[in-house]
């Protein structure tokens, strides 16, 4: 609220115009979800509540970098078949007032565990007695993933945790191990690792 007052050194000698002005200030800003799902279709929308010329031209940027107009129409971008490559910080602006963009917002896109592997901390054969550690990577949005653990000759899992250890190995510990990684939108199973004590040779096995 703005208030004209003026005074003067007499007494009384003030006044104050009354009720004043308001003055509201508006932006840019786009509306987009929070969160996606890789597959879906997301439209990003520029909203302002002042005045534009008529037919505005609006201008999107992605990380700072301005967007092609393939997908755009009027105040709205849009993205077809949302990718993990498609997160980022957004922004529009009107042509010829590119200084005045909107906030950034940014688009979160989740997506199942993918490219899971499996690491071994051995070099070489494993000898018996020693210990072995096995780690499993992978890539997920939400990145809070379960790592599960299996052995190929056993129905049960043998271990939980990003890293699985093998302690005191023994022949019986010989085998095929792979992990599974989950969220709560998917999972994937590595390929399997083998995993051998010195001095074991079969025709299929490998020694790490």
């Amino acid at each position: 609220m703005y208030l004209f007052r003026f005074e003067t050194d007499k007494t009384g000698g003030k006044w104050t115009g009354s009720p004043g002005v308001r003055l509201s200030v508006t932006d840019l800003h786009v509306e987009t979800p929070e969160r996606v799902k890789e597959g879906d279709t997301v439209t990003l929308k520029c909203r302002t509540t002042c005045s534009l010329s008529n037919s505005p031209t609006f201008i999107w940027y992605k990380n700072g970098h301005v967007l092609t107009r393939k997908n755009m129409k009027n105040n709205e971008f849009s993205l077809q078949s949302v990718s993990s490559d498609d997160r980022g910080s957004y922004m529009c602006a009107v042509q010829s007032h590119e200084n005045l963009p909107s906030p950034a917002v940014t688009l979160a896109v989740i997506y199942p565990p993918r490219y899971t592997t499996v690491s071994v901390n051995a070099s070489g054969e494993i000898v018996a007695g020693s210990s072995v550690t096995l780690t499993c990577s992978s890539d997920a949005n939400p990145p809070q993933i379960n790592y599960t653990w299996y052995k190929e000759s056993l129905t049960s899992p043998v271990g939980y945790g990003q890293t699985y250890i093998i302690n005191n190995i023994q022949s019986n510990n010989s085998g095929l191990y792979y992990c599974e990684a989950q969220n709560k939108h998917g999972s994937q199973r590595t390929t399997a690792v083998p995993i051998k004590e010195k001095g074991m040779e079969t025709a299929t096995d490998v020694v790490i």
